[in-house]
């Protein structure tokens, strides 16, 4: 194999940094040496990502790992931090509520022409450097899940209708392949993609005059810069599809899915993420097994080989804490969805685990270097995953962040409420804590017409309550005995949305979230 003639000399040069987590502030500094080497053996791995070569990708991983060094890990530039609060104590689903008003009340304007976004209307001023389709989609799934549990109805419907026209808008801007297209923004002279977009039309050559057309770049020529998006824009229709029950965005979830199956691998370990992202939320929607086999096989062999022991990435790029943070946030559903039979769990078990530790770690000592929807994914993973140790570190840090929300607004914006409002509202807002025996799960979900209530073990004399996230009761059914065998609960004249499935019995509680879908 060529790749070892790079190997060998690393070796006496340069020890493994894979077991040191990188210091605050830190920047990876590569020697001429190791950047020469590196451009050597950087197209080897493409050409073993492309072609699917797993062991190859694993043999090579290993090996840049040593050839970058006591630099492996480190970020390609310095990051600022910001220090949190010392209170760790989380906020009530009312006071982020209040909090989510007063944002989305300072640039009303905004969210209200939140549809011109998801055209690429906006001018320059409009908000710079997020013009992006992504970040239309993201906003709109965020102003919807603050919508459930938005006590003022007009407050309520307004949101809604903020969010589904920019959703509904922007499924007019998906390309026949399942893809969303991306804006070329040297016209607004934006800084930071102006110079990428440039050098990437130049690459094409002559193919130029098809990739980009009236404004957009309708083809990323298999660098993988569609996948970002592509994940986003699926994430945002999933959580639009739960939230709403439309079924246009539904079958968005799996067109866009539909597209990324097609997709090989490549060196980018975020944009991998995003890809398998975008094939769980399918897969979860009903679709076949082959996205959820394809999203896990993604994050093992394109994502998993490149990170150290010490849980970051080796690469200066995906060291960087925003992109670390994305990928635990991108990783998280599709290990959820693993069985405990999956080849694939237990490398991802460890993958996640050492990720978050890593950030959770880095944020203590160096205080914030990125949001927080990370930490919110973090906490949803079981404790055979997330041990309780880390779990509580986990989730006092959210609350050092939202204290910090509160009272300087940093890293607070609508996605992030939102993701918290739907967790509060379980937590806090209903005040259950699901038992450590828990076996118990509601089938189908989604689900329309009726629920039925699975577990292993049968349950004595017990209650059932179906609440929504604002805490109300919407039925109560009780059993003299639960098991499988357990006639349906219907949902018949229940309104689409989140629910929380209650089921109580004499020494033991579970709450199961359940989506209504029309």
């Amino acid at each position: 194999m060529i790749y070892k003639n790079y190997f060998l000399p690393f070796l006496l040069l340069i020890s493994y940094g894979g077991l040191f987590a990188q210091p605050c502030s830190s920047e990876q500094v590569l020697s001429s040496t190791q950047q020469s080497v590196l451009q050597g053996l950087l197209p080897v791995l493409d050409a073993a990502l492309a072609l699917e070569s797993k062991t190859k990708i694993d043999s090579l991983s290993h090996v840049l790992k040593s050839i970058y060094g006591e630099e492996a890990g480190k970020p390609e530039k310095s990051e600022t931090y910001i220090g949190l609060s010392n209170s760790s104590t989380w906020l009530s689903a009312p006071e982020v509520l209040s909090l989510s008003r007063l944002l989305i009340g300072k640039d009303s304007a905004v969210y209200a022409d939140l549809w011109k976004m998801a055209k690429g209307m906006a001018p320059p001023l409009y908000q710079p450097n997020s013009i992006f389709l992504r970040t239309s989609a993201e906003t709109a799934a965020g102003l919807l899940k603050i919508a459930s549990v938005e006590t003022d109805q007009q407050r309520k419907q307004r949101y809604t209708f903020w969010a589904m026209r920019a959703l509904d808008s922007l499924a007019t801007q998906q390309l026949s392949s399942g893809a969303f297209p991306f804006p070329d923004l040297r016209v607004y002279q934006d800084p930071v993609f102006s110079p990428i977009i440039q050098k990437f039309l130049l690459s094409c050559g002559d193919d130029s005059v098809l990739v980009l057309q009236n404004g957009w770049i309708m083809d990323d020529k298999g660098s993988g810069e569609f996948k970002f998006d592509a994940g986003v824009i699926a994430n945002a229709y999933y959580e639009a599809y739960l939230l709403t029950g439309k079924q246009d965005y539904r079958q968005r979830v799996i067109s866009i899915a539909e597209y990324v199956l097609s997709l090989s691998w490549n060196r980018n370990y975020n944009y991998n993420t995003f890809a398998s992202l975008a094939l769980t939320r399918a897969f979860q929607l009903g679709a076949d097994d082959e996205y959820l086999e394809r999203a896990a096989s993604t994050l093992r062999y394109s994502v998993r080989p490149g990170q150290l022991s010490n849980g970051r990435w080796m690469d200066g790029h995906n060291a960087q804490s925003r992109y670390h943070s994305i990928m635990i946030q991108n990783a998280v559903p599709t290990i959820q969805e693993l069985s405990d039979a999956d080849p694939y769990l237990p490398a991802l078990d460890t993958m996640i685990r050492r990720a978050i530790k890593n950030m959770n770690d880095y944020t203590l000592e160096c205080g914030a270097a990125t949001g927080y929807r990370w930490l919110l994914k973090a906490i949803e993973l079981p404790v055979s995953i997330l041990p309780s140790t880390l779990r509580d570190s986990c989730e006092a840090l959210i609350g050092r962040y939202l204290n910090r929300s509160a009272s300087h607004g940093n890293y607070f914006d609508v996605p992030t409420a939102g993701e918290y409002l739907l967790i509060a509202q379980e937590l806090n807002g209903l005040d259950e804590k699901l038992s450590p025996e828990s076996m118990w799960e509601v089938y189908p979900n989604p689900a329309q017409e009726e629920i039925s209530i699975h577990g292993s073990l049968p349950l004595g004399p017990c209650q059932v309550r179906i609440y929504d996230v604002q805490g109300r009761c919407w039925k109560e059914d009780f059993f003299s005995h639960l098991s499988e065998s357990s006639p349906p609960i219907s949902l018949q004249n229940l309104p689409t949305g989140i629910y929380y499935i209650h089921i109580r019995s004499e020494g033991f509680h579970q709450t199961v979230k359940c989506v209504k879908v029309n």
